[in-house]
């Protein structure tokens, strides 16, 4: 099959993924058309995906919603996809791409094989004014009616979605590769509680310093945050180490020698570092929102505020079962729902359907 991935972000999860699903299904005929704004795109980013795999700038698409610049960069993908022969399946990634995506295909009459994969869907984010995700809201609503299925990343996700009339929306749960590293049993009486990620309001690092602020007397409790951001001032407490933007095996060496998983989110699609840190056998601590309520069942504990989270660690840390069979329980949820390959062969399956409808 010839399959062309278009993404705005070419970064962060949204890149993780589509190295994953590529090199996973290596056996396809790839092209990545790609946003070229983002600073934090790898520099080698070509040997991430399979040898096959061709790639197009996308030079004028943006994050920033710019009626001038959008409608430049709707036409340039407009000429891209119609040089482009033979495509079997067309997967938009992320809001704009979704949005402009799905425009385009309509105008090509290339819908039937769209799929649209959101990464948490514009409108969940807080971190931006009630009108502004009202704008999202009509936005998504739009450009659904120009065709193409929409595969969120997660149940609730999924739901979220279709809370606003969108129809034609299923879901895939994200997926990844077991991290090749074993969690370390903890004899001591420390408890180091890690946090993986980019210092944004999404992952509202406040809370996370705040919960902090409650352990600052008991020297047995540390808490660390793997990733920088624009927020990482807010990262105050003394008990909380921000190791920045880290090579791959330090990143892994921290979460092996971890106890909890402490997720502090506002909003997520499905996070793939919650998913690393289950592979390797981590109890998760989260807040209850879209994204972070898929991965708890008896692996760990959702939480709405301060209070609940603060209670829970103190609950772990009295209970040594509990890191045991949470644990246990995180492993054994992601070989049956998060693994890398049940989610490629859905996906597979999905493109294959999709192509066999057509015909």
């Amino acid at each position: 099959m010839k399959i062309v991935h278009v993404v705005e972000c070419f970064a962060g999860g949204v890149f993780s993924f589509l190295s994953n699903l590529t090199n996973e299904l290596d056996k396809e005929e790839y092209i990545v058309i790609y946003g070229i704004n983002r600073d934090n795109t790898p520099s080698d980013f070509r040997e991430k995906f399979p040898p096959n795999t061709k790639f197009i700038p996308w030079k004028s698409a943006s994050r920033s919603l710019n009626p001038l610049t959008d409608l430049k960069a709707l036409w340039e993908l407009y000429i891209i996809l119609k040089k482009i022969d033979d495509i079997d399946i067309i997967h938009l990634h992320s809001s704009k791409a979704g949005f402009l995506g799905r425009i385009v295909s309509f105008l090509l009459g290339k819908s039937s094989r769209t799929i649209y994969t959101p990464h948490a869907i514009s409108f969940l984010r807080l971190d931006v004014s009630p009108k502004k995700r009202k704008i999202f809201i009509w936005m998504e609503r739009f450009a659904s009616f120009f065709g193409g299925k929409i595969v969120a990343c997660s149940q609730s996700e999924k739901e979220a979605i279709e809370e606003q009339g969108i129809k034609n929306v299923t879901f895939i749960n994200n997926g990844i590769k077991k991290l090749q590293i074993e969690k370390k049993v903890n004899t001591s009486d420390k408890t180091t509680i890690i946090s993986v990620g980019r210092l944004s309001i999404q992952k509202n690092p406040k809370l996370f310093n705040d919960i902090a602020l409650e352990f600052i007397d008991n020297p047995n409790i540390q808490f660390i945050w793997c990733g920088d951001g624009e927020l990482k001032s807010e990262l105050t407490s003394p008990n909380i180490k921000c190791t920045g933007w880290i090579e791959r095996k330090e990143l892994e060496n921290y979460l092996v020698n971890a106890d909890i998983y402490l997720s502090t989110s506002l909003w997520e699609g499905l996070p793939l570092s919650v998913l690393e840190a289950m592979s390797i056998g981590l109890p998760v601590v989260l807040s209850d929102c879209v994204g972070n309520r898929d991965l708890v069942e008896d692996n760990g504990v959702l939480y709405n505020n301060k209070i609940e989270a603060i209670k829970i660690i103190n609950d772990f840390r009295e209970n040594n079962k509990w890191f045991i069979f949470k644990g246990k329980k995180s492993k054994e949820l992601f070989f049956k729902e998060f693994d890398l390959k049940n989610m490629s062969k859905k996906y597979y399956s999905l493109y294959r359907k999709i192509k066999k409808d057509r015909f």
